[in-house]
């Protein structure tokens, strides 16, 4: 194994074991925060202080009596059947009292249900009603009351506590606690963060957390899960923030908040469906017929007994969803996904203390202590630490994405740089060596021809010294055209053809002949090189030559004009004319560079004269 291949071994299975780290951290603080919040709500004082029976009597609405007095052992509760009597119960009991002990004295009730005035030796000394700001049919609170030396009396004094319930709820009265405040205060401060600060900020959380995921979702609308949770966590938030007012049903005192907690949980199986990748198909968006079903009938059924035959099927509709949801995370953790085992467990917690709180309500125990909504607070903590774990990992593999596309980028356009110096360094050896070759050609074709036939005619038992002393001068005309051509001007014909006419206006004059000049402005040519110059100048050179030796004129004539698309140079003269097809290999050479030029050669007669006109086009860049 190669040693890079060993290193990335290693970081994997470290980011593994760092994985698993974290999950664990994750499970340990769900079940600190539910074992806390259990501890907090169960947790009570010494027994000594504890109030274990009372003479409890229930009378209706109108003071009939409902049930005689009669002892009743503490922590009491109505039967749940009364819960729709509107009953009211009176409970009593009588405590001595040390002088030491008046002095320090408090009353403490963990919960009850869900009014009740405190009176002692015949004074009103509290009265508590849980539902003040929001008809929270889940939230018991405690009753602390300090107890003044003026209310109580040294020996025997008489504690009177009157309790009355909403409709649907039965009374319900936990063991009651007098003793000194300074140990009661404690259990107090305890049950209050369990009962009210802890559901407090899980709805803080909610929406400060519904509101982050709404976001992520909105900036990656693939990831459906980060959306779920999003309405989740809002229903959740909306549902118990006491805020909200109560829209009640037709004054029942049953607000139509409390539904949302239906497609909560509808929402909750969907973020745990998205979540392990299930697809969205049609019969998907089956489950929210229950919960559909279920607001219809609580808001529209005009029996009183609707809302509680509603809480049971809410109560069932919620084992159901977090069954499937159980089912699938579960799937998905036998296939490796920690995160779906994490969110499992969550849930499980979350079942099992709700399943306590089901059976509190339904069944005879009093203590009324809810705990499902305090552990939801764990669950969300665990939750929204995967996905924005999952967010953050996400991220980073983008970072990491982007950062080895950058140094494949900065590698390839290194390759391409050095392909690019590679081939300019190629491009430029094959231009330097294709000049080289068409200047030996044109020193071939031109002055070594002239050469040749000026060593043949020396070598002549009797040379001729005027033949070569013209082919002399021919070839030192070639030399020069060559050497003009190699001139860069930068594609102005117009500065080729001036630099012509300096060097072949002597040699016209020479041979009796004058040069007439009509050139216009020109347009620049695109393109136009040292070998298209070479080729035009050649090309006009050729014309004067056979106008010097067979046209017996006394002018010739340059015009050079731009007729449309193209640049047009006319050589004509004055003289006798001949018949191009009758040409040589002069006439050939013009038309072969005509045809290198890709440009049009036309020989003739325009009148008295004879004329060889040249068409160039605008660009030579493809030629190049």
């Amino acid at each position: 194994m190669r040693p890079h291949q060993a290193l990335t071994l290693l970081s994997r299975a470290d980011a593994r074991w760092r994985s698993v780290v974290g999950l664990a951290l994750l499970v340990a603080a769900l079940v600190g925060l539910s074992l806390a919040s259990s501890r907090a709500a169960f947790q009570e004082p010494n027994y000594s202080m504890a109030i274990d029976r009372a003479r409890c009597s229930r009378a209706g609405p109108d003071g009939a009596v409902a049930m005689a007095e009669r002892w009743e052992y503490l922590p009491f509760a109505a039967p749940w059947a009364e819960r729709y009597a509107r009953t009211v119960t009176h409970c009593r009991f009588d405590l001595d009292l040390t002088a030491d002990e008046i002095g320090n004295a408090a009353l403490l009730i963990p919960s009850f249900t869900d009014a009740l005035t405190i009176t002692v030796n015949g004074q009103r000394v509290a009265v508590a009603e849980l539902y003040v700001m929001r008809n929270l049919r889940f939230t018991t609170m405690p009753a602390f009351v300090p107890l003044s030396g003026s209310v109580l009396a040294k020996g025997r004094n008489r504690f009177t506590v009157t309790l009355s319930a909403l409709p649907g709820r039965a009374a319900a009265l936990d063991r009651i606690f007098v003793g000194a405040a300074s140990e009661l205060r404690p259990y107090y401060h305890s049950r209050w963060f369990a009962a009210a600060v802890l559901p407090t900020l899980v709805v803080g959380g909610e929406v400060a957390l519904a509101i982050i995921f709404a976001l992520i979702w909105a900036a990656r609308p693939r990831k459906a899960e980060f959306g779920w949770l999003a309405v989740t966590l809002a229903l959740g938030a909306a549902r118990g923030s006491v805020i909200m007012p109560d829209f009640g049903v037709a004054g029942s005192g049953h607000p139509f908040w409390n539904m949302l907690v239906v497609w909560e949980i509808a929402a909750a199986l969907m973020f745990c469906r998205a979540l392990v990748g299930a697809p969205v198909t049609r019969r998907t968006w089956l489950f929210a017929g229950p919960p559909l079903l279920l607001t219809m009938i609580y808001v529209l059924g005009p029996n009183r007994d609707v809302p509680s035959g509603v809480l049971l099927a809410v109560m069932l509709l919620f084992f159901v969803y977090m069954g499937i949801a159980i089912w699938g995370l579960a799937r998905a953790a036998l296939h490796g996904s920690g995160e779906a085992l994490v969110v499992m467990f969550g849930i499980l917690v979350l079942v099992i203390f709700s399943a306590r709180d089901t059976l509190s309500i339904l069944g005879p125990d009093p203590s009324r202590v809810f705990l499902a909504r305090s552990v939801y607070g764990g669950f969300l903590l665990a939750t929204a630490t995967l996905m924005t774990a999952r967010f953050v990992r996400a991220m980073r593999e983008q970072d990491n994405i982007a950062e080895t596309l950058r140094d494949r980028v900065a590698t390839v356009e290194r390759e391409l740089r050095d392909t690019y110096e590679e081939l300019r360094a190629r491009r430029e050896a094959e231009a330097v060596d294709r000049e080289r070759r068409r200047l030996m050609r044109d020193l071939h074709d031109g002055l070594g021809g002239e050469l040749a036939s000026m060593l043949a005619l020396a070598d002549a038992p009797r040379p001729h010294t005027q033949e070569i002393a013209r082919h002399a001068r021919a070839a030192l005309a070639d030399m020069r055209l060559i050497i003009g051509s190699l001139d860069d001007y930068g594609g102005d014909l117009l500065l080729a053809l001036g630099t012509w006419r300096e060097r072949v206006e002597p040699q016209l004059r020479a041979s009796g002949l004058r040069l007439i000049w009509d050139v216009r402005d020109l347009p620049p040519l695109d393109g136009l090189g040292p070998a298209q110059v070479l080729d035009i100048l050649r090309i006009l050179q050729e014309a004067v030559t056979n106008v010097i030796k067979h046209a017996g004129a006394m002018r010739v004539t340059l015009a050079a004009f731009e007729d449309g698309d193209a640049v047009v140079l006319a050589i004509s003269d004055d003289g006798a004319g001949f018949d191009p097809q009758a040409g040589g290999s002069g006439i050939r050479n013009m038309r072969m560079r005509a045809g290198r030029l890709n440009a049009t050669l036309a020989i003739g007669r325009d009148g008295h004269a004879t004329q060889v006109r040249l068409r160039l086009p605008r660009s030579f860049a493809a030629l190049s």
